[in-house]
């Protein structure tokens, strides 16, 4: 047996499609769910699964969460069989197929206790660490016990790692739907007359979906177009990027921009630095794809280099809203009010009237001075140098107020001096260098340094 999109069991229900009520009514019901996912980009029936949920992955590929939804009890043969096929389509594609689901109605008796077990290990075993003695007990416990039921270990073991089982009855799905959508999309408020017609316009997405994939932007149109006027609460929810790689699941957008912080930045290259950004572009290109709301809500607790850099990656003539959280405040990038300035005093040295790079240093409250001009002796000759000196942030208005200033005379000093390529230092809030990011088009190439072991070191470069 194969697992493929032409093979028998792949075609056949597409074909005729027959039988697929049962499975229909169990994307219907999860759809909200779906949806609520951040890395959610479009579903597919009757491809190599009887459902396929696919989510972003970098470089514009796509990983799976396979769905066989079969609308009977399984026999011990069958459930087994299920699984077989699953590892075969992880084994034939592991980086696609990387999750698996069997939906039935109930499992027998043959099958149940090794479902409760999994159950168990997934739900009051999430309160254990990953590689605590206890759950690799119970884990050798899991296949002990399969290993009984002659059921090959490596089998049990692909289940007990890689396959979710649910029991599922599709009577309840039409009703249960508004719920589902209140339960996962909480922003959102509809009557019971927009709940039905959110309903039926899934539903004809979902009859459609054995010929060719549905998009979330599909779905997100449907649910605007219900919505009418009463989207604002839907269209301002944010879409969040987390911002640590270790322990990122299917569902998330995740970046590893943990390891950009603190000491570990020391062992990081100038080409972790691009990898990191183009990353985050991809991320970027990923919604400007698949969603029109362009919000994106980002831990401000980076370190400089990479907040600028994050910041750089959603920027504003992309269309991208920032909400920047930072020590309980949320910076967001459309809200405009502005503190009354002057914020930073500012000066000027001024270098050789042909030198096409610069430098500018931002500092709150502690001046980078010393510190600049050690930084300095890797960039070339005659650079003219801006320097901003500010104080402590205090409000929302005030970090307007600085991050327009701060963009104001970053474009003059490039304006003014021709400049290719500006050495940017920042001291200060990450909060503040990932706004000032969000903020820097058009101007140059900005080279960016991190504050490493006692001296700057050169980080990421921006393009203009």
């Amino acid at each position: 047996m194969t697992a493929g999109l032409l093979e028998k069991e792949s075609t056949g229900g597409a074909t005729a499609r027959v039988g697929f009520e049962y499975q229909d009514a169990y994307v219907l019901q999860n759809l909200p769910r779906w949806l609520a996912q951040c890395a959610f980009s479009h579903v597919v029936s009757e491809a190599v699964g009887d459902v396929q949920v696919c989510y972003y992955a970098p470089a514009r590929a796509v990983r799976h969460l396979m769905v066989e939804a079969k609308s009977h009890a399984l026999s011990s043969t069958e459930f087994w069989d299920e699984v077989a096929r699953f590892k075969q389509a992880h084994e034939a594609s592991a980086l696609e197929h990387v999750q698996f689901a069997l939906v039935c109605p109930a499992y027998n008796g043959k099958t149940s206790p090794f479902v409760a077990m999994l159950e168990r290990l997934r739900g009051v075993g999430l309160s254990y660490q990953a590689h605590s003695t206890i759950l690799q007990r119970d884990r050798e416990e899991v296949l002990a016990w399969a290993k009984k039921q002659e059921v090959s270990e490596d089998l049990a073991a692909f289940a007990l790692h890689h396959v979710e089982f649910a029991a599922y009855s599709a009577e309840s799905a039409d009703a249960a739907f508004a719920g589902e959508v209140e339960r996962h999309l909480p922003s959102i408020d509809l009557t019971g007359k927009q709940a039905a017609r959110l309903r039926d316009r899934f539903k004809e997405y979902i009859a459609s979906s054995s010929s060719g994939p549905v998009y979330r932007n599909q779905l997100e149109s449907a649910l605007t177009e219900v919505l009418a006027g009463n989207s604002t609460r839907w269209a301002g929810t944010p879409t969040r990027v987390s911002l640590s790689g270790e322990g990122a699941v299917l569902e998330q957008l995740a970046l590893p921009a943990d390891e950009f912080v603190g000491l570990k930045r020391s062992a990081k290259v100038a080409s972790d630095w691009q990898e990191l950004s183009e990353s985050a572009q991809d991320i970027a290109a990923f919604l400007a794809r698949n969603t029109e709301r362009r919000r994106v809500a980002l831990d401000g607790r980076q370190g400089m280099s990479a907040a600028c850099l994050l910041g750089h990656a959603f920027r504003a003539t992309n269309n991208f809203v920032l909400h920047v959280e930072h020590n309980g405040v949320v910076y967001r990038t459309d809200v405009y009010e502005q503190a009354a300035g002057p914020f930073f005093h500012t000066s000027v040295q001024s270098g050789t009237p042909d030198a096409a790079q610069g430098a500018m240093s931002i500092a709150f409250t502690t001046e980078v001075g010393a510190d600049l001009d050690l930084a300095l002796v890797g960039v070339p000759e005659g650079t003219s140098v801006l320097s901003l000196s500010g104080k402590p942030v205090a409000s929302h208005a005030e970090m307007n107020l600085a991050v327009a200033e701060a963009k104001a005379a970053l474009v003059k000093f490039r304006s003014e001096h021709r400049l290719e390529v500006l050495h940017l230092f920042i001291k200060g809030p990450a909060a503040f260098a990932m706004l000032l990011g969000h903020r820097l088009n058009g101007v140059c190439r900005v080279q960016l340094y991190d504050w490493v072991e006692g001296a700057y070191r050169a980080t990421a470069l921006l393009d203009a």
